[in-house]
């Protein structure tokens, strides 16, 4: 069966993948949170559209009982550069 680890595992080989961890919130099993690190906000772009990752995603989402959301945070000094 397919999961989040799965998911990350297929991010491993993209140009600009940094690194990433999923996070349980408290003792909860079902409530996670998959932290992707990127060089650049394009690479994640360029990853999220990616046929492979729409896959996955689709897979993942059958899953689910909610809608996945996903948010871009930046390191604040990075924020100047755009």
């Amino acid at each position: 069966m397919l999961n989040l680890k799965d998911m990350r595992a297929a991010a491993l080989h993209q140009p600009g993948y940094v690194t990433g961890e999923t996070l349980m919130r408290g003792n909860n099993p079902v409530e996670l949170l998959a932290i992707g690190t990127w060089i650049s906000e394009d690479y994640w772009k360029a990853w999220e559209t990616a046929p492979e990752r729409l896959e996955l995603e689709n897979i993942v989402d059958s899953l689910l009982e909610v809608e996945v959301q996903t948010t871009i945070y930046k390191i604040p000094e990075e924020m100047d550069k755009d």
